[in-house]
């Protein structure tokens, strides 16, 4: 199911990215005002948001979360990774809790979101993405079943100066082209870090976010590395309806240049490696040597540091 126009409720929250001093303080305090509603102190449900110098894109990603429609209790927490930009000012005048992270990189600051949540489950997001009112309980109801021990679900790209949602369409159809040849053994690289949850025990008890993982070295990272831990728990489960779909930032998928070279990129890439497709279920072990891999601006997008 594709999105050929970017929905009226994603355009409202994306109208807010800019800058600190482009807005109100009535929209500061409107934001401040619904994450009231949808947080407490005792929570079902932790959602951990990685921050690194977000000021531009986390008030639309804090509106969003700020109209969640569920029954589960909630706490958002962030995880400001050495921002030096106003990300910390923005968290603070809308009155979202937070951790400073010292420790520079996304699996330091997803790791110490999960030590501090206290919620049943965790929800993973990201400071550039704007989620669904009905998000949260597609991701969690699953989590229900302990059979199930991660959820997972798809994502859109909201265009910016440079793209339009017909090209981005285009892109993310043949993008799932691809995903479901990989699903049927690899199903773990297709869980993203803004877009899954599990059980907050199973997390901690498989070991957490893994800090030694390479991207461009090793192929693996933070958030696959996870999902893949969590088989041992329980199978993936990858909500397909629009109630978990993502829309996030399309700036990685520029990082390739144009969109015609993201194409490109990704189909030269796709094709070299369609051996894998084939290969037995899951990633390459600790031990095990795993094949150098060169920097790919579209792989970035799916497993980035945002």
């Amino acid at each position: 199911m594709f999105q050929w126009q970017t929905p009226g409720w994603v355009n409202a929250h994306a109208a807010l990215a800019g800058f600190p001093d482009s807005l109100t303080g009535e929209t500061i305090r409107t934001i401040r005002n619904q994450l009231r509603l949808v947080s407490t102190n005792r929570p079902d449900v932790s959602i951990v948001v990685p921050a690194f110098n977000e000021e531009a894109t986390i008030l639309p990603m804090l509106s969003s979360l700020s109209r969640l429609s569920t029954h589960y209790k909630t706490e958002i927490i962030v995880a400001n990774n050495n921002s030096s930009d106003r990300t910390q000012e923005l968290l603070d005048a809308c009155g979202v809790r937070s951790v400073f992270v010292s420790d520079q990189g996304i699996s330091y600051a997803r790791q110490a979101g999960l030590e501090l949540a206290s919620g049943r489950f965790v929800l993973n997001a990201d400071a550039d993405s704007i989620y669904p009112p009905t998000w949260l309980d597609a991701l969690v109801k699953p989590l229900h079943n302990t059979a199930i021990s991660c959820t997972y679900g798809m994502y859109s790209f909201i265009p910016g100066k440079a793209s339009n949602r017909f090209t981005l369409s285009l892109y993310e159809f043949s993008s799932e082209t691809f995903k479901r040849l990989k699903r049927r053994n690899r199903e773990v690289v297709d869980v993203m870090g803004f877009n899954f949850g599990f059980r907050r025990a199973d997390g901690l008890a498989v070991g957490g976010f893994r800090h030694d993982l390479e991207r461009w070295k090793t192929g693996r990272s933070e958030d696959g590395w996870m999902a893949y831990c969590l088989t041992q728990k329980g199978r993936l489960y990858r909500e397909p309806s629009l109630n978990a779909r993502v829309w996030t930032s399309d700036r990685r998928l520029q990082e390739a240049g144009s969109l015609s070279k993201a194409y490109s990129l990704r189909a030269r890439r796709e094709l070299n490696r369609l051996h894998l497709y084939l290969t037995p279920k899951g990633m390459v072990g600790p031990a095990a040597p795993a094949p150098a891999i060169q920097p790919d601006p579209v792989e970035q997008l799916e497993h980035s540091g945002k």
